[in-house]
């Protein structure tokens, strides 16, 4: 009788002992190299990683990555409620849907990109007599989607980043625009482009910043973990701390 009844009270502790385990969230990611490194053979790495490794201590949450999952892919498992959080995005109405926004750094300006022979963009003028390769599905900056929708631009759709710095190599468009980073990183990782792109003088200046993003799923089951992350971040960016996690683009270009 005294055995039953130390089995009873062992019971009556597993959802104590439970409920005191951290909840695990997973982060979609893939390979984005500066920012998140995937290998093929061991766990992500880089500046994004160890932000967001800081942010689940902070708000007292267990980290899980995802496999290596294409953005895309991302993106439709977080509407679908399927993974849990997002990081380095760009607002947009649509995204905003199904992704609670958290922000945590201001996003760098898009910028041009043209072949090493090509003639300078130096101006708007300069671009408005040019063909320019934009990226279908890329959110950008709505000051810049403004722009974008001016009819004195000749705009040439692409499908890809690659596309679009594809299609000013054959001739197919005279420039393009891109975010900054992931131009890069295509560049970088196209032996077809390297040594072949210059950036155009001309930069984009927008009267307001437009902010890197963390996101948490509206259809996770952690979503009332949303506070906890949101104070986690606003700690990081009030103490200034968040600027060990920024990569200089300008140093890897």
């Amino acid at each position: 009788m005294r055995r039953f009844g130390w089995i009873l009270c062992l019971l009556s502790l597993v959802p104590w002992i439970s409920a005191a385990e951290p909840p695990e969230l997973e982060w979609c990611l893939d390979d984005h190299p500066y920012w998140h490194f995937y290998p093929d053979d061991g766990d992500p790495y880089g500046p994004t990683v160890d932000l967001m490794r800081t942010i689940a201590k902070r708000a007292g949450i267990r980290l899980r990555f995802s496999p290596n999952t294409p953005f895309s892919r991302c993106l439709r498992q977080m509407e679908l409620g399927q993974t849990d959080l997002m990081t380095s995005l760009n607002y947009s109405d649509e995204r905003a849907r199904f992704m609670h926004f958290i922000p945590y750094d201001e996003a760098k300006p898009e910028v041009i990109y043209l072949l090493q022979e090509s003639a300078d963009i130096p101006s708007r003028d300069v671009l408005n007599q040019k063909r320019i390769a934009v990226v279908q599905d890329y959110v950008y900056t709505q000051e810049l989607e403004t722009l974008l929708a001016d009819h004195a631009l000749t705009l040439i759709k692409a499908a890809t980043l690659d596309d679009a710095f594809a299609m000013v190599l054959l001739g197919k468009a005279d420039a393009m625009i891109g975010p900054a980073q992931s131009s890069i990183n295509v560049i970088q990782h196209n032996p077809r482009f390297h040594q072949r792109f210059k950036r155009a003088s001309y930069q984009f200046q927008f009267r307001h910043n437009r902010t890197v993003n963390l996101t948490l799923s509206k259809k996770s089951p952690h979503q009332h973990l949303l506070p906890e992350l949101q104070q986690a971040v606003q700690q990081l960016v009030e103490s200034g701390e968040v600027e060990r996690f920024r990569v200089d683009l300008d140093a890897v270009e």
